[in-house]
């Protein structure tokens, strides 16, 4: 049986460019993200997984403008996309990921990496299309930048 996973990314812009992480175990160009912890919304791991993988802090951008439906119930950010990805890792298994990817601008922090990527660098749209990277990944942020020319 094929695992399945839920995680959470952002697609950080600032400038009109996007951060990009160069993954160690994918040997690729990828957003911030990472696996949703037990009791965590996706957009907290979003925002986690940002500050852990990249120093900034973020504040995610998208439609919330149905603040609470009853008190037991409230709407979230929407993601920018959800994204069902074959993840074929070196050493694992290979296993399903269902990806909120949010978009985000920076708030505060400082820009440093941590052991699952190699570097880091932000990335125009021109720079994007050609950057090697997986499709998706390619596509996704083209498509936030055409989204929010204002960041």
């Amino acid at each position: 049986m094929t695992k399945k996973c839920i995680v959470a990314g952002c697609l950080v812009i600032n400038d009109g460019k996007i951060l990009m992480l160069e993954h160690n175990k994918l040997g690729a160009w990828l957003y911030p993200g990472g696996h949703i912890e037990e009791n965590e919304f996706p957009y907290e791991a979003a925002i986690r997984e940002t500050k852990e993988e990249t120093g900034l802090d973020v504040e995610l951008l998208g439609n919330d403008n149905i603040k609470h439906i009853d008190e037991g119930a409230h709407t979230l950010i929407t993601p920018f996309a959800i994204v069902y990805e074959n993840v074929p890792y070196k050493t694992q298994p290979m296993h399903i990921h269902f990806d909120m990817v949010y978009v985000a601008k920076v708030i505060g922090g400082s820009i440093s990496t941590n052991s699952e990527s190699t570097g880091s660098n932000w990335f125009s749209r021109e720079e994007m299309e050609k950057l090697d990277t997986l499709p998706n990944v390619k596509d996704i942020a083209i498509k936030a930048m055409e989204s929010y020319p204002e960041l």
